[in-house]
């Protein structure tokens, strides 16, 4: 025993001398960190991207490549491939977002054709499997007067351009199609019945021309060598005492030229003659396309009915017989003005048609479908243009809801309390028991079905509302769509949108409302609805008498729990939503900002007993004296879910630098002519309660960009510089000093005192270009405060406010050093490390929109613009939360082996003692 203990100790010695002498290396091997990354598993973990290409513009089917697709060109100047069996985005190319990207034409055969811009136009050619540019011209008319009105399409092999003038005569010129080579000079073909209601079915160009009563219809194949005018009088295909002068093409590439007069007659083009369709249009909103059939030509429309839901019926153009095969009436299907934009069909065994149908709809959604109807895919490319977005809490389960409702319930006995706590207690043992009978089934994970808050509050509800006037409710861990509601009358220009009243107060619904602009009148437009499952609710849409000025919610709720919507018109009086919450408008202050004068005014709000009124006590204008041509370029405001947790910064000197925290204060950026220094950019800080100025900046030759962000005392906004040719991002704070102006815990006031705080400014260079700005935000404002920032390359990035404070000084003292403030650098990093989207490029962000959880540590964020991501951030890490790769079952046997040896060790240090004892 005693030559076994001597060894051990002598291994466990030289064990010892080894590692001892080995520390310098781990040490230095520790300090190299070889990568910065995320790990594989965690890609798409907590974010998701959805890709979309926007409205479609132009639609043809790719038959001629082995895997078989849709090509799309769209009205976010996007040309994509779509897969045909889920209609995911197979390749997708972005063209510039301006008019230099404005796809003009689509044509697709063996290679896909494009032509875009607006003078100069870019001929280009693609491969249509890979998306691979294959080549390139430019084009440039002389003419730039005419150059909006031309039209294109390729005709054996050559590219056609057409360019009319009216009332005089046709422009033709034919480009090789590979090299852009003209074919010859251009030919100007006479015609002085050409006006603005043409329409171009290539190659003919068609127009009705005459006078009233004796119009005519007139045609012309603008690539024959022989010209030959077709010209017959309007009456022998429509009467022309209901003719109302509408003349439209046939739609989705159709096989035949012609179009429809009126909405009503169908006229074909065929051997230099109209023919007159026997079969009339089924619907004054019908879409028509002629497509190649089995037997012959056939006509097929779609429209959608009020009461009947979408309808598509196809007839045989030789024979006027209708193909009941094609027919489909679906009540549930909603598709609003539905369009063809394409169509493909082919032939079966028993000589029957199988087609494949792409329906566009006016809310921005493509449907592909199959003969009878029945929906293959869907596309909600609404989704590539949302203007406002909103996070919004989910219920509590009816169990939780259930613990709730009974400690709210104060009446009642003790023994009313002890049955409800009985009842509740049963009802966790009934859930419980069928948790467990349904353990071992096969259940579909679908979130509409689970729709209940977690424990750290990281699901919700997004609700998105489109540019279309299209609100969506998408689940935010999945992106799942849960609900959708059209609304073709709200105009989505500016649209406001308050959560009146969240899910945290069972028995009442969640309570959402959006205020925009009716698409017609331009009067106010007001929509509530339940956001968790999208029915209507409330005032559900109410169109209002008058012109908007401003919109809010009120502070105070009622005994619903519900905030009252106070809405300000032109004529200055005021209405809230309900009647009922007028009287709780005491002490609430509302501005109006005119965006083309720069002038801001401000409203308080009154109520004399009977009714609410508003009041004008301030105006100012932002550009200052003599401020013709400023105008607002962006607002900001404090985040209504943003609290301030410290109400200081701690000096090195154990001194406090208190914060000026209004909550009232708004950042307006303007943007002007200046006459010594061209333009001229400022950045004014107001106290829209009180109308003061609490702190102003001014940027000479230089132009503002729309990004502003207000986050507790900290002010930043973006423009860039002409004067230094270089983006730049200003940042203040302000402060109340060294002393409070008000005694600790009391509430702030905007008329309490007329000092105004010191500001600190600073101005930061950013070597990107940005599109969106936005504050993190947690629930209790705990964690460090980061800015994140859309750049124009499709990153993210997230950038402490350590590195934009404006008190970093140039050369820091020891004082400073110690506060934790970062020597001043002009340039500010933008590391790798620090894209939030890592490889996951998001085009075109339009919108960053940040939200707390229930966990302090964490801030959800989304990103909408020609494509949606989602994602949370830890500003100070996840403090409150174990990693992801935390081992469990190594902590628990460790747990577990300590335990062990604690009794063990206790065991025989016992019998030790005794033996000693004995001794």
């Amino acid at each position: 025993m005693g030559l076994l203990s001597s060894y051990l100790k002598l291994n466990f010695l030289g064990l010892f001398k080894f590692l001892n002498s080995m520390n310098w290396f781990i040490v230095f091997f520790s300090l190299i960190n070889l990568s910065m990354c995320i790990y594989e598993d965690q890609i798409g973990k907590f974010d998701w991207r959805q890709t979309y290409v926007g409205r479609i513009k132009f639609a043809q089917f790719d038959t001629v490549s082995t895997a078989k697709k849709l090509i799309v060109a769209t009205e976010e100047n996007v040309l994509a491939a779509l897969h045909l069996k889920t209609g995911q985005v197979v390749w997708r190319h972005v063209f510039e977002s301006a008019s230099t990207g404005n796809i003009q034409l689509l044509h697709v055969s063996d290679k896909i054709v494009t032509v875009s811009g607006s003078n100069p136009y870019l001929v280009r050619g693609w491969d249509s499997g890979t998306g691979v540019l294959l080549w390139e011209w430019s084009l440039t008319l002389q003419d730039n007067d005419r150059a909006d009105f031309s039209e294109w399409w390729v005709q054996q092999g050559l590219l056609v351009h057409m360019l009319p003038a009216f009332n005089s005569h046709i422009e033709v010129t034919m480009y090789n199609l590979l090299t852009g080579h003209n074919r010859g000079a251009t030919s100007k073909l006479p015609a002085p019945w050409v006006n603005e209601g043409c329409v171009l079915t290539p190659p003919f160009y068609s127009c009705i021309s005459g006078n009233v009563g004796a119009q005519r219809l007139l045609s012309l194949d603008v690539t024959s060598n022989v010209v030959q005018i077709i010209s017959k009088p309007l009456f022998d295909y429509i009467s022309l005492d209901i003719f109302e002068g509408n003349l439209r093409p046939l739609d989705a590439n159709s096989a035949v030229p012609g179009f429809i007069i009126d909405d009503k007659k169908i006229v074909l083009i065929k051997n230099n003659d109209f023919e007159l369709l026997s079969v009339n249009v089924a619907d004054a909103s019908a879409s028509a396309s002629i497509i190649d059939g089995s037997n012959g030509a056939l006509l097929l429309q779609a429209w959608t009915d009020n009461t009947l839901g979408f309808s598509l019926v196809a007839h045989n153009v030789n024979t006027g017989q209708e193909v009941s095969e094609l027919k489909c009436s679906d009540r549930n299907l909603r598709i609003p003005e539905a369009e063809i934009a394409a169509v493909m069909c082919t032939k079966t065994a028993k000589e029957q048609h199988a087609c494949r149908i792409l329906v566009n709809g006016a809310d921005d959604a493509i449907h592909l479908m199959q003969q009878g109807g029945r929906v293959l895919w869907t596309r909600e490319e609404a989704l590539a243009n949302v203007v406002a977005a909103e996070f919004v809490d989910l219920p509590v389960s009816e169990t939780e809801a259930a613990i709730e409702s009974e400690f709210d319930q104060k009446e009642g006995s003790i023994w009313a309390a002890f049955s409800r706590r009985l009842q509740t207690q049963f009802q966790q043992l009934q859930t419980l028991l069928h948790s467990f009978q349904h353990r071992d089934r096969t259940v579909e994970n679908s979130s509409s079905n689970n729709l209940v808050r977690d424990y750290f509050n990281l699901h919700k509800i997004l609700v998105l509302v489109t540019d279309v006037g299209k609100i969506i409710g998408m689940d935010n861990l999945s992106g799942e769509i849960l609900w959708r509601r059209y609304e073709p009358s709200l105009d989505a220009e500016s649209v406001a949108v308050f959560t009146r009243r969240t899910a945290w107060h069972p028995p009442y619904d969640a309570y959402l409302t959006i205020v925009g602009k009716h698409e017609e009148t331009g009067n106010g437009l007001v929509i509530s609805l339940n956001p968790i499952n999208g029915e209507l609710v409330g005032e559900r849409v109410l169109e209002l008498d008058a012109r908007l000025l401003q919109c809010a919610m009120l502070h105070r709720a009622d005994e619903e729990k519900l905030h009252g919507l106070a809405v300000l018109y032109e004529d200055e009086s005021i209405q809230v939503f309900p009647v009922s919450s007028e009287r709780l408008v005491e002490d609430m202050y509302i501005y109006v900002a005119d965006r083309e004068t720069a002038k801001v005014q401000g409203y308080a709000l009154k109520y004399d007993g009977k009714s609410a009124s508003a009041q004008k006590i301030w105006s100012v204008a932002l550009g200052g004296a003599g401020s013709a041509g400023h105008r607002i370029v962006a607002a900001a405001a404090r985040s209504r879910l943003e609290r301030t947790h410290s109400p200081g910064r701690a000096l090195a000197d154990r001194s406090v630098l208190y914060k000026y925290t209004n909550p009232n204060l708004v950042l307006f950026l303007t943007e002007g002519p200046d006459p010594v220094h061209k333009e001229v950019v400022r950045a004014v800080a107001v106290d829209v309660a009180s109308g003061a100025v609490a702190a102003a900046a001014a940027h000479r030759r230089a132009r503002a960009l729309p990004l502003a962000v207000h986050a507790d005392n900290c002010l930043a906004y973006l423009y860039r510089s002409d004067k230094h040719r270089r983006l730049e991002i200003a940042t203040m704070e302000l402060y109340e000093g060294k002393e409070r102006w008000l005694p600790a815990g009391a509430a702030f006031s905007s008329f309490a005192s007329e000092r105004a705080p010191a500001v600190q400014r600073q101005a930061y260079i950013l070597p990107a270009g940005a599109t969106a700005a936005a504050p993190t935000v947690t629930e209790r404002s705990l964690t460090d405060r980061h800015v994140l920032l859309a750049l124009t390359t499709g990153a993210i990035v997230e950038i402490p406010w350590a590195f934009l404070d404006p008190r970093r000084p140039a050369m820091p003292t020891a004082e400073q050093r110690e506060e934790g403030l970062l020597p001043y650098a002009p340039e500010l990093p933008l590391p790798a490390d620090a894209v939030l989207n890592y490889n996951r490029t998001v085009h075109r962000v339009r919108a960053l929109y940040t939200h707390p959880a229930g966990i302090e540590s964490t801030s959800l964020v989304l990103a909408t613009g020609l494509d949606l991501f989602y994602t949370r951030v830890a500003p100070s890490k996840t403090f409150d939360l174990l990693k992801d790769d935390f081992d469990y079952h190594l902590i628990t046997i460790v747990l577990v082996a300590l335990i062990a040896a604690s009794y063990s060790t206790k065991y025989f240090a016992s019998r030790k003692m005794l033996k000693m004892a004995w001794k």
